[in-house]
């Protein structure tokens, strides 16, 4: 693949969650995209200049990462805030913009009804405190963080990028992409919709708003004018690509850092490491089990597409007839043979990656993924070429 090759071509760039290690590894894959010669769309970059990314699609940290890049701020000014915090071109992410104890309004619940009414007295006992918490923090720190040193509008419209950001309806089974378009519901997905109108930080807090660790984040609805609660944007789908696809995007780029660990005999089982260790695990499972099932399905449609085109080649079939109904199959299963997917994520026994601090501000933790992401990134690339 010819970098050249990318001019004509829509790009997406579709970031996952992770905290701040998938943050370190998304700059070190945006500043190694931007050195092969790929370009960062936003309301400062000039067209012309070469293969531009132009949509963004984010999850969590993810959708925080895109938004430096659809404000005009270069991969390596965030990097620098990063490593050397006191003479960045950036304001430097802090802890106290990470944990912010300021809690979200809730709407009071219907004094008739007791969730633990029917438990024995000691689970009551036990955790009926718990029903006071929805969360340990807050990411309003993070929201007034984007608003005071990031973003130049909290309108989506205002950006000449296509922004998407998506969250988790708490109180529904819906996952909502917010942006400045509303796409019809996705075929593959009847829960997932797009909505517009909503305040651009504030989806972005939403959607980084992880169960138990922060509160569900609340939105007003413009269009309901009721308040809503959102929970991270990766909990019913990682990677939402359809998003690129439902843009009209030819070429998608996929980052993610949640690639299971794979048994190295230097470190043996992770048994041995804590419930810590074991639940990161389990979570990386889960997770890489959704982004295989997605992957897995396009190989699925693109065997069935190419197996009928194939037969209906060998037994003659008008060739326009052939394309109408191949081309039928290929709407009926949401697949788009020319599409083209670059994922970049961390190789199973890289393990360093896996064990590193995924709230970790250390300029030295920063440093190792984001080296690790840019030489991923390129030695991706290098294979494509």
């Amino acid at each position: 693949m010819d970098i050249e090759s990318l001019k004509n071509k829509k790009i997406a760039l579709v970031l996952s969650g992770g905290v701040i290690k998938a943050g370190a590894w998304h700059m070190g894959v945006s500043l190694a995209l931007e050195d092969l010669g790929l370009h960062f769309k936003s309301n400062e970059s000039i067209a012309g200049e070469g293969p531009e990314i132009s949509t963004y699609v984010g999850s969590s940290a993810g959708s925080f990462v895109n938004l430096y890049l659809a404000a005009g701020i270069r991969p390596h000014q965030v990097i620098e805030s990063f490593l050397d915090r006191k003479n960045s071109a950036i304001k430097p992410l802090s802890y106290k913009d990470l944990v912010s104890f300021k809690r979200p309004k809730k709407v009071s619940p219907p004094k008739n009804f007791d969730p633990m009414r029917e438990s024995p007295l000691i689970i009551r006992t036990l955790l009926r405190p718990l029903l006071k918490i929805s969360g340990l923090f807050s990411t309003d720190g993070l929201c007034n963080y984007l608003k005071e040193n990031v973003i130049t509008s909290n309108i989506y419209e205002d950006y000449k990028a296509d922004l998407f950001t998506v969250a988790t309806h708490l109180d529904h089974s819906k996952k909502v992409i917010f942006g400045k378009y509303k796409y019809p519901t996705p075929g593959h997905d009847s829960t997932a919709v797009y909505e517009t109108g909503f305040p651009l930080a504030e989806t972005v807090a939403a959607s980084m708003s992880v169960p138990f660790l922060y509160s569900p984040y609340p939105l007003k609805n413009p269009n309901t004018g009721r308040i809503e609660y959102y929970i991270d944007g990766e909990i019913r789908e990682t990677l939402s690509t359809h998003v690129a696809l439902d843009n009209g995007c030819d070429v998608i780029i996929s980052s993610w850092t949640h690639t299971p660990y794979h048994f190295q005999e230097e470190i043996g089982s992770l048994v041995n490491y804590g419930i810590p260790t074991i639940s990161v695990q389990a979570i990386h499972l889960m997770i890489e089990k959704k982004i295989v099932a997605a992957s897995s399905k396009r190989k699925m449609a693109k065997d069935v597409v190419d197996t009928l085109n194939y037969f209906l080649k060998d037994h003659k079939f008008d060739d326009k007839l052939r394309k109408d109904i191949v081309g039928t199959i290929e709407r009926k299963m949401d697949y788009k043979p020319n599409v083209k997917y670059i994922n970049i994520f961390p190789d199973p026994e890289n393990y360093k990656i896996f064990f590193k601090n995924s709230f970790s501000l250390n300029p030295g933790h920063a440093t190792e993924i984001v080296s690790a992401g840019y030489k991923k990134t390129m030695h991706v690339f290098k294979q494509k070429l």
